[in-house]
């Protein structure tokens, strides 16, 4: 499948999660660059509509859209991410939505949104745990998503390691403004090389991405310690960059 990224990730963005169980979709789509604005336009002008009435109907917890921003050198197709935040307690549904628009329009924005479409993929994934901004402050315009390889037996310690020792850390770099841990709960098809984990770091513009990667500060022995337990656990399959196009909550 695709570049894949939600955890997601998290796209987790004005919604404060707390201990709430929820799980985050990711739905990879690649359309032509000539078509990306296109896509655009019909996720604004008919699907986030319907999107924001299942969310105010108490249907769905989000959804975002966001743009791979990373891709290969002159690459000729645009990738999208769809973060789709569910009650894992509820079917994912899109009740609310449905009377917006007539049965016809809808089909036909349907059937020209499918035609755009090279190629997709979706990737379920659990929110294990992490922090975002408040309700009323602005959300993230980007973020990084970092796919990991953890070995099964591993998976207790690497999550423990994740969220009591790198999350306070993240919590209080000024430039992350947010941080989420994620398991992958799509089956893996007995493939022993997918990612099992997303690590998604949420920032307020690229500049902000390169200072974070271009700190380099010495580290103390219990840090290095930390930081050789945690690499000993993990291994980053991959890494992503995204722009956030639409978001309803």
């Amino acid at each position: 499948m695709k570049k894949v990224f939600i955890l997601f990730f998290v796209f987790i963005l004005n919604y404060s999660f707390g201990q709430q169980r929820m799980y985050v979709g990711l739905h990879y789509v690649t359309v032509k660059n000539e078509d990306a604005q296109a896509h655009i336009d019909s996720e604004k002008n008919y699907f986030s509509k319907r999107h924001k009435a299942a969310i105010d109907n108490g249907n769905k917890i989000g959804w975002d859209m966001w743009r791979l921003e990373n891709p290969n050198y002159r690459e000729p197709h645009t990738t999208f991410v769809y973060a789709h935040l569910e009650n894992p307690d509820n079917e994912p549904n899109m009740q609310g939505g449905n009377n917006m628009f007539s049965e016809s329009e809808i089909n036909m924005v349907r059937k020209k949104w499918t035609d755009r479409v090279v190629k997709s993929g979706y990737v379920m994934t659990s929110y294990k745990g992490g922090f975002v901004p408040a309700a009323n402050q602005d959300p993230p315009k980007y973020a990084v998503l970092d796919w990991m390889m953890v070995d099964p037996i591993d998976f207790y310690e690497y999550e423990q390691t994740e969220l009591k020792t790198f999350l306070p850390m993240q919590k209080s770099n000024k430039i992350v403004k947010g941080w989420g841990l994620h398991k992958v709960v799509s089956p893996s098809n007995n493939n022993l090389e997918a990612s099992n984990y997303v690590v998604a770091r949420f920032f307020d513009s690229m500049s902000d991405i390169y200072n974070m990667m271009d700190q380099t500060n010495p580290l103390s022995k219990n840090m290095k310690a930390t930081m050789k337990n945690i690499m000993d656990l993990r291994k980053i399959k991959r890494s992503q960059v995204l722009s956030l196009v639409l978001s309803e909550r």
